[in-house]
């Protein structure tokens, strides 16, 4: 009879090592599922995540680039603009000293 009780000791060590081990597989499980959430997000909770965010981030950044490219066309067309009306000035001034000199 030793056996048998040895045997079913055994058998009941393995089973309560195999619930030990399906419970922390749970454990692991919503752990992962909860850093899927978060960086993917949750279509039943509506939260975002990290990717969402990622992405709101970089349309930001886009937008970001195009203002600084109409700011930097913005002070091409007033550096021009000051540069041909100097331009024009001394023209001018140059037609009028001629002008002048004629009289």
């Amino acid at each position: 009879m030793e056996y048998n009780e040895l045997v079913k000791s055994e058998l009941a060590q393995m089973e309560q090592r195999l619930t030990e081990m399906e419970e922390k597989i749970d454990n692991i499980d919503k752990k992962l599922n909860q850093v899927v959430d978060a960086i993917l997000g949750n279509s039943l909770t509506k939260s975002g995540g990290f990717m969402q965010e990622m992405e709101k981030i970089k349309e930001k950044i886009y937008l970001l680039e195009r203002k600084q490219d109409k700011m930097d066309d913005f002070k091409k067309r007033i550096v021009w603009t000051i540069g041909i009306i100097v331009a024009a000035a001394m023209v001018i001034q140059y037609i009028v000293k001629v002008y002048s000199d004629i009289k």
